[in-house]
């Protein structure tokens, strides 16, 4: 698209959600069987391991990690679709990745491994697709929030 719809289209935010979060697990398992995604995790674990201190041997149940990750993937672009402005957008994906990212100070004080690189990974995709579709679309956050500020009642 070269440009955001006209006021009287209707996005299909259910479809984009949708879409975002299935691209993000899929990207995040393809480089997990790619074994990309072991270098990520060693590389975050080298950043949450304080020197001198052995790295944790646990390693995170694979179903709570994929279950968390899935919850990410489809509630972030939930989440963005659904708030008006772009700089708010913004702001709800760099916490989320923030956030994302403090999961492995926390699971090194619970001595296991901060594999958290498919979270991070879903997270990053999953917003960059949600930000791309609110860019291309006019949703109905942004109609409620211009209606507000052309009748003055903001």
């Amino acid at each position: 698209m070269t440009g955001k719809g006209k006021a009287g289209d209707h996005p299909h935010i259910g479809i984009a959600i949708a879409a975002s979060g299935l691209m993000a697990l899929g990207l995040a398992a393809g480089l997990v069987i790619l074994k990309l995604m072991a270098r990520l995790d060693s590389l975050l674990a080298g950043m949450f391991v304080p020197r001198g201190i052995t790295a944790p041997i646990i390693s995170l149940n694979p179903w709570i990690l994929w279950t968390a990750t899935a919850l990410l993937a489809f509630a972030l672009p939930a989440a963005i679709l659904n708030i008006p402005d772009t700089w708010r957008r913004s702001l709800v994906w760099i916490a989320t990745f923030v956030l994302t990212l403090t999961w492995g100070p926390v699971l090194m004080l619970a001595s296991q491994k901060p594999e958290i690189g498919v979270a991070v990974i879903a997270v990053l995709w999953s917003g960059f697709c949600a930000m791309f579709y609110a860019h291309s679309h006019v949703l109905p956050a942004d109609k409620t929030t211009s209606k507000k500020t052309t009748d003055g009642s903001r």
